[in-house]
C-alpha cells in the first residue's frame, strides 16, 4: 500500500517554494506605478538614471542606511550582500552581448566632458572626452612639441588604442600612463563597486560577509542599476528560470519591497 502522507509531503513542500520571480515582477510593477507619476520623464531609463542620484523618498530613506548603526540599517546591508552573493555564484546575462549583471561592474552614470592630462617621462599626456562622448588623445615630447601620436575624435575603445600609430613606440610605463587616462575619460561611468575607493578616506561599507568601498552614493547608485538590469532580462524574456537564478531574485524582491515602504 503506498505511503500517501510522504507523497502529500512532497507535494506540499514543492508547493511551499516561494516564486521570487513572480514576487519581484509584481513588487516592480508597484515601483513601477508609482515612479511613472512621480517623474514628468516618460522612459524607464531616464528615470531610473535619475533615480538613482537625485533626492526622491527612496534615496533619501534607504541610501543614509548604508551607514547607519541599527538593525534595520544591517538589515538592509544584508540584503545587498546575498545579492552580490546570489550574483556572484551565478552568471545572470543581459542583452546581446551577454553582459554580466554583477556590482563588480556596474554603470553608474554618464560622465561629463573632461580633459585627463599628466607630465611623465618628459611627455605631455592628453585625453579629453568631448561633449559627443567621443574621446581625443594627444601625446607629445614636453621638450620640442614633438607629437608621438594622435587619436582624433573617435568612440572611446580601450582595445584599439594598442594599434594606434605611436603606441608601441611608447616605452611600457607610458602605455600604462595612456591607459589610465584613456579609462578615466570613458563617456560612461563602470565599476566594482567592492574596490572603487573615491577617495574621500571614507571607511568601507559593510554588507553582511562582504565590503564594497565605493562610497554609499555609487553603492545605492549601483544596486539601483542592478535591480534595473535584472528587471529588463525577466521584461524582455532573457532569463532562464534556473533554481540558481531564481534564488538571485530573492534578495532583489526584498531590496524592492523596501523601495515600496518608502512610498506607500
Amino acid at each position: 500500500m503506498p505511503n500517501t502522507f510522504i507523497e502529500n509531503r512532497e507535494a506540499w513542500l514543492r508547493m511551499s517554494d516561494i516564486d521570487y520571480v513572480g514576487q519581484f515582477v509584481k513588487a516592480w510593477l508597484a515601483f513601477n506605478a508609482w515612479y511613472r507619476s512621480a517623474y514628468s520623464e516618460t522612459q524607464d531609463r531616464k528615470i531610473i538614471d535619475e533615480f538613482k542620484w537625485q533626492s526622491n523618498p527612496v534615496l533619501n530613506t534607504l541610501r543614509p542606511k548604508l551607514e547607519a548603526q541599527s538593525d534595520e540599517a544591517a538589515q538592509f546591508r544584508a540584503e545587498i550582500g546575498l545579492l552580490h552573493q546570489r550574483l556572484e555564484n551565478f552568471e545572470l546575462l543581459s542583452g546581446k552581448t551577454k553582459k554580466r549583471i554583477t556590482l563588480r561592474n556596474v554603470y553608474l552614470r554618464e560622465s561629463v566632458p573632461c580633459v585627463k592630462t599628466e607630465d611623465r617621462y618628459g611627455i605631455l599626456f592628453h585625453v579629453e572626452l568631448l561633449v559627443s562622448k567621443q574621446v581625443a588623445v594627444n601625446v607629445t615630447r614636453k621638450k620640442g612639441g614633438a607629437s608621438l601620436l594622435i587619436v582624433p575624435a573617435a568612440r572611446h575603445d580601450l582595445s584599439t588604442l594598442p594599434a594606434t600609430p605611436g603606441f608601441q613606440g611608447l616605452s611600457v610605463p607610458q602605455q600604462n600612463v595612456l591607459r589610465r587616462l584613456y579609462v578615466g575619460a570613458s563617456p560612461y561611468w563602470i565599476c566594482d563597486l567592492t574596490l572603487h575607493d573615491e577617495g574621500l578616506g571614507s571607511p568601507p561599507l559593510h554588507c553582511g560577509a562582504y565590503e564594497f568601498r565605493c562610497g554609499r552614493d555609487a553603492l545605492f547608485s549601483g544596486v539601483v542599476e542592478v535591480l534595473y538590469e535584472m528587471r529588463c532580462i525577466l521584461f524582455h524574456g532573457e532569463l532562464v528560470p534556473t533554481k540558481e537564478a531564481v534564488a538571485c531574485y530573492e534578495p532583489a524582491f526584498r531590496l524592492i519591497r523596501r523601495f515600496l515602504d518608502c512610498v506607500v
